[in-house]
């Protein structure tokens, strides 16, 4: 389902995840667009397509909500390779945007790197990073040791598509999945502060695990090369001020 205001001028294209019953939610983030969008119908875990369901059939760990939204994330990709887009923004119906979202989003792609592949965009946590280019008053584009959790808001290149739906078995929640982005050679970069963030307007219709659950164990080593190359890839100066809270 598109929602088009032709009155207003061309933007990136954003995508806006959203249950079929959650009328409120998609009311509530149509008013902060103020524009243009497409909402990709999310499903729940137990209607995934059969195209994707592979990819969940030996997810043990994952609660049914956790495949759904993660299943919804894979659909957002696809429709951005299909339409053979560049990039897109992809929104969770909860997401909260400052006012100057669509301006600082569309500067930050002008002053990212050849090569990338997703930029974080909302409730990142004070992470190690480093300020790389600054986009406008007070926020800075910025590359991270360590990638955050968090897909409530973020751009998503072409490339970084590909990179998500190679097929594989998913066996955590996208966030973390993503989170863990150098298993999949993810190139990723952030905005600081960030122009979004999750409403605290809506309950989660995803329940919380039941108990802690320590992705790392499964592959340590793998893990462990992981944070050494995140670390790496800031360059020792950069790493030195990021740990420092000097970035």
């Amino acid at each position: 389902m598109v929602q088009l205001d032709k009155s207003c001028p061309a933007r990136m294209q954003v995508f806006v995840i959203n249950l079929a019953s959650a009328t409120d939610r998609l009311a509530y983030i149509s008013g902060q667009i103020g524009g243009p969008f497409e909402r990709i119908e999310a499903v729940r875990g137990d209607a995934v397509p059969e195209r994707l369901a592979a990819n969940f059939s030996g997810s043990v760990s994952l609660l049914a909500g956790e495949i759904g939204c993660y299943a919804s994330h894979l659909i957002a990709a696809e429709n951005i390779v299909a339409r053979g887009l560049p990039y897109a923004v992809v929104l969770e119906d909860d997401a909260i945007l400052a006012s100057d979202f669509h301006e600082v989003v569309e500067t930050c792609v002008k002053h990212l790197p050849a090569g990338w592949d997703i930029v974080a965009l909302s409730d990142v946590k004070s992470l190690p990073h480093c300020r790389l280019s600054q986009l406008s008053g007070e926020r800075w584009l910025v590359r991270y040791a360590h990638f955050p959790k968090t897909t409530t808001a973020y751009v998503l290149s072409q490339s970084g598509c590909r990179k998500l739906l190679a097929s594989r078995q998913r066996t955590r929640p996208v966030d973390v999945d993503i989170r863990y982005g150098w298993e999949m050679g993810l190139n990723g970069y952030g905005i600081l502060p960030p122009p979004a963030g999750p409403s605290e307007k809506f309950e989660s219709s995803i329940p919380k695990s039941v108990r802690r659950r320590y992705y790392w164990r499964s592959h340590p080593l793998r893990y462990l090369k992981g944070r050494i190359d995140g670390v790496r890839g800031l360059g020792l100066a950069n790493a030195l001020r990021a740990y420092l809270g000097n970035s």
